[in-house]
């Protein structure tokens, strides 16, 4: 009997192997109706060992972090049109924790149906918005993932604006919604856009914006009511020719504050009515210069600088500490009151290889503090809502696919700045917080 058993599942298995070979298993195969299908991710986990708080009362505790985890299926099929193919992408998120349940199911991280040609590629996709995607592999030795990435000063004015994977505006609800904070920031993915990706010689450019089901969608309280129509554009361009890489990128987010932090009455900062308007807008310059030493070494540095500006029309009373600072930062600003902030930012890295398995990564980044201009204020105004940055870390090769890291990550806020560490790091950046973290990392790539 338990030959028999063992018989036939040995049966199943064979019968199984030309299924498994075209699902794509070892990283390539042929799909069911002949289209190449490649199945390709990593894994990226630190173990983590964290101070963090205010002067005076920090605490100590330890983690194991999943850093942007992920598997994901990509392939084309063939039109019969010479040059012309449909393209398909599905990534989602594998942590070995859940981050709180945002892990969100299937084709959660880069994800798209598109037409491919000689002309470029235009798409329907969630997908990281050119603004960021297009610098962030160039500048950040850290794979801009995890704890370690430029993103929590880059991109952001505190920790309420970090790196958020951010659903489109329709996923908003005015009853419910607490707070629209995390969506304000620009390093972001973007749920429902259309993306065009095209590249001239050593010149690459992209273009998305954003495709709302809630468009023209009333907003408003205490019996008051105004009409917003949600939308960010991304861009960038970029150079690439041998040691030598620049880049520049730009985004807007127009009416995006005023449909989210500024509209629900249910928000626990309210008072007031809702904006009218709102617009916030970002461009950054970066370049990148490897030198070859010889003898397998090398050393490549890398710089970025930011502007980042927001302007709301008739504001909600408590809309900056949405942002992560205390109401007292730049004096009252009262309900009605037009409002502008902006500040600036800068990025240095660099990465020193010597040859052989080892190799020396640095990063630091500076956040100026953030200038203030509200109609209810007699002057303008600005604070210590600054922060740095800075990160070093040693890296151990296995093969080709394969590292293992020690890093040490710091954070130092100014009395009123509120930045906090890298992608998905909340609560490790409120006002006038310190981090420091060692992380022993191990990445795996497939």
């Amino acid at each position: 009997m338990k030959n028999k058993i063992l018989a036939s599942l040995l049966a199943g298995a064979l019968a199984m192997l030309p299924v498994a070979a075209n699902a794509g298993w070892g990283g390539g195969g042929v799909g069911p109706y002949g289209s190449p299908i490649t199945i390709y991710g990593w894994q990226n986990h630190t173990y983590e060992f964290i101070e963090s708080g205010a002067p005076g009362s920090q605490r100590d505790y330890s983690e194991i972090r999943g850093n942007a985890a992920n598997i994901g299926f990509l392939g084309f099929v063939d039109t019969g049109i010479e040059g012309l193919k449909v393209t398909w992408r599905c990534e989602q998120f594998t942590y070995m924790n859940d981050y709180g349940g945002n892990q969100g199911g299937w084709c959660n991280r880069n994800s798209k149906v598109g037409i491919s040609g000689s002309m470029g590629e235009i798409m329907m996709a969630t997908w990281l918005l050119p603004y960021n995607e297009m610098v962030a592999g160039w500048v950040d030795p850290w794979y801009d993932a995890g704890n370690a990435s430029h993103t929590n000063i880059m991109g952001s004015v505190g920790a309420n604006t970090i790196f958020y994977n951010v659903g489109d505006f329709g996923g908003f609800n005015y009853s419910t919604t607490s707070d629209g904070k995390y969506n304000q920031g620009f390093n972001r993915r973007q749920e429902e856009i259309i993306q065009y990706m095209g590249s001239t010689g050593n010149v690459s450019y992209r273009f998305a914006y954003t495709v709302g089901d809630n468009d023209e969608t009333t907003s408003g309280r205490s019996g008051n009511t105004r009409k917003v129509d949600p939308v960010i554009y991304s861009t960038g361009i970029s150079y690439s020719d041998g040691p030598i890489w620049l880049a520049a990128t730009y985004q807007k987010h127009d009416e995006w504050a005023a449909a989210t932090i500024g509209a629900s009455a249910a928000k626990p900062n309210g008072g007031g009515d809702a904006m009218n308007d709102s617009e916030a807008e970002s461009w950054r310059i970066a370049g990148r210069y490897i030198a070859d030493l010889g003898n397998g070494s090398s050393l490549t540095l890398s710089a970025m600088f930011e502007n980042v500006e927001y302007e709301f029309n008739n504001v909600v009373t408590g809309v900056l500490a949405d942002f992560g600072f205390p109401s007292t930062t730049f004096g009252t600003v009262t309900a009605g009151s037009d409002v502008k902030f902006d500040r600036d930012a800068w990025l240095v890295s660099g990465k020193f290889a010597p040859g052989g398995p080892f190799d020396f990564r640095f990063m630091y980044a500076e956040a100026d503090d953030l200038d203030i201009t509200a109609t209810s204020l007699s002057t303008d105004n600005s604070a210590e809502t600054g922060a740095e940055t800075m990160l070093f870390g040693v890296f151990y090769a296995l093969g080709d696919s394969t590292e293992l890291s020690l890093s040490y990550i710091e954070v130092d806020n100014d009395a009123y700045g509120s930045y906090g560490t890298g992608i998905g790091a909340t609560g490790l950046g409120t006002a006038n917080n310190e981090t420091e973290i060692i992380a022993l990392g191990f990445l795996t790539m497939f």
